[in-house]
Formats: C-alpha cells, sequence, structure tokens
C-alpha cells in the first residue's frame, strides 16, 4: 500500500478555521450541512417544512404572550344575562310632571325562553343560560338554552318563542 493512498486522507481537503483542530473542523461541518442539505430537492422541501413550522411557533408563541386587555373580559356576557346598569346621578331620581318614570324593560326573548327551560328542567332560573339567539322573523326567534341539572347534566335545546300582544311567549 502506498504512503500517498486516498483511503487514509481525504481527497481535498477539509474547510480549515483558525486554529485548526477537531472542534473548528465539526463547526464548519455543521454550518455547512443546510447548504448540503438544499442541494436537492428533498432537502429543499425539509428545510422549507422547518422554516414553515418555526415562523408558526414563533407566530403563536407572541400571539400567547400578549395578554388581553383588562377590560375585555368585563365587557362579555351571554345573551340574557342583564347588564349592570352605571350608576344614576343624583337628579335622576326626581320625577317630574313632564317626564314620568319608566317602567321595568318587558323580559327579552332569551329571558323568556330561560325561565320556561328552567321550568321543564325543573331546576332554578338562575343555573339557565341562553348561549345565542337566531332572529327567524321580526316576530319569531330561536333561542339556544342550557341548564345545569343535577350531576354533571347539562341538556339543552333550542327554543322557539314568538312576539305577541302582551309580550315574548314560549311556542
Amino acid at each position: 500500500m502506498n504512503a500517498e493512498s486516498t483511503a487514509f486522507r481525504a481527497s481535498r481537503p477539509a474547510v480549515v478555521l483558525a486554529p485548526g483542530g477537531e472542534g473548528a473542523r465539526a463547526a464548519a461541518w455543521l454550518l455547512a450541512w443546510p447548504m448540503r442539505l438544499a442541494a436537492s430537492p428533498l432537502g429543499r422541501r425539509i428545510l422549507a417544512a422547518v422554516l414553515l413550522g418555526v415562523v408558526m411557533v414563533a407566530t403563536v408563541g407572541h400571539l400567547y404572550d400578549s395578554p388581553d386587555p383588562a377590560g375585555a373580559a368585563g365587557r362579555f356576557r351571554a345573551a340574557g344575562l342583564a347588564a349592570e346598569a352605571p350608576a344614576a346621578p343624583p337628579a335622576a331620581g326626581r320625577q317630574t310632571a313632564s317626564a314620568p318614570a319608566r317602567t321595568a324593560a318587558a323580559p327579552g326573548p332569551a329571558e323568556v325562553a330561560a325561565a320556561w327551560w328552567a321550568a321543564r328542567q325543573k331546576v332554578a332560573v338562575d343555573k339557565v343560560r341562553s348561549l345565542q339567539q337566531r332572529r327567524i322573523s321580526a316576530t319569531e326567534t330561536r333561542v339556544l338554552v342550557v341548564a345545569q341539572a343535577a350531576g354533571s347534566r347539562m341538556p339543552s335545546q333550542y327554543v322557539t318563542v314568538r312576539k305577541g300582544a302582551s309580550g315574548w311567549k314560549v311556542s
């Protein structure tokens, strides 16, 4: 065997970085690896998938790191629950002849459907929530109600309410 044999020595010299050594050679190999991978069509697809994954993870991570404003939770309320009324100024309590006192507002379709479903499920009205409303016509609305019954049961149903002369009624 020849001392110049290529079996024991690379045919071309490896990338040499100062100071030479195994660590520099390993670093050069590691840095050149993505370029060698990008030389093939499959390698380009793998690199594109990895890059897309990194971008998506960074985007979702940023979204979870950005908290919602503090007032956002206070603005949400389920359908059928009354919003908190702001405090009335002291002069609003006085009644004059030109401005008669307002009567309490009639219950809406969500409240009527929730009360009907509570009676049907034999639970308290505060254990029933209306989740959504779908207006069918000017006088008819479908309301999705759910009740917190005994145990882990939570029966739900679409309830159709119609508006008549005396207000909303379940049909």
